[in-house]
């Protein structure tokens, strides 16, 4: 962890309650693929988001969900929107890339947990990583998909990377998965024992899909999400 001020470089909204902000650190940083960052309100008040870049370059993505109801997302976004500054610890948490691991890999994702699995998408694809991998993307509506593009480009361009979009509230003419995301994954594979699964999401979600995924013969030592600390 990386105690560090950055200057906020852009903060653009990209639906009615997201937002893509790009912090520049003032000192170099470094990180794992899939770590997350820490922005310091005060003695004490530390909120958390996961970064959404590959620890390449010099700057900091995150992928913000905020709304006025939602005071822990929107504080922050305010105090960058008027200070132009933030202190941030950086390289929080322990569900970052296996870059060595042989093992065929699942990433689950539900909402705004996408910036997670676009860091390791990123390092998967700088590393030119072999690996089949399987994202599994669940939002609640169609219009959530806010990366949607990117994530079939990565499919198209590369052919061990497979994208499974899910819709848990599905429009009539909707032909892909739809329900809860871990139900996909657990329809999709009989056996999840050979698989490295990465999950991130609410913590209710989290702690469901690591349950079910055990019964499906996944290795609780092969799931990562830092979610799982806090359960």
């Amino acid at each position: 962890m990386q105690p560090v001020t950055c200057n906020v470089t852009s903060i653009e909204k990209l639906n009615a309650f997201l937002y893509r902000i790009f912090l520049q650190p003032i000192e170099p940083v470094t990180f794992k693929a899939g770590q997350y960052l820490s922005i310091v309100m005060g003695e004490g008040d530390k909120r958390h988001f996961s970064i959404a870049n590959a620890p390449t370059g010099n700057q900091i993505e995150l992928h913000i969900g905020a709304t006025p109801e939602n005071s822990y997302a929107m504080q922050v976004i305010e105090k960058m929107q008027s200070e132009g500054q933030v202190n941030a610890e950086i390289g929080n948490g322990v569900a970052y890339l296996r870059e060595h691991s042989t093992r065929p890999i699942i990433l689950v994702a539900g909402g705004t947990g996408f910036s997670y699995v676009k860091s390791l998408l990123e390092q998967i694809v700088n590393l030119q990583l072999e690996n089949q991998v399987y994202l599994y993307w669940g939002v609640k509506e169609y219009s959530h998909f806010y990366f949607e593009n990117e994530a079939s480009s990565w499919a198209r361009e590369h052919k061990n990377i497979h994208f499974h979009p899910v819709i848990e509230l599905p429009e009539v003419e909707w032909q892909g998965h739809h329900g809860y995301v871990h139900q996909a994954v657990l329809d999709e594979f009989a056996d999840l024992s050979g698989f490295d699964i990465y999950v991130v999401g609410r913590f209710e979600m989290a702690k469901i899909a690591r349950e079910d995924f055990v019964k499906q013969g996944a290795l609780v030592e092969h799931i990562y999400g830092d979610a799982f600390a806090f359960l």
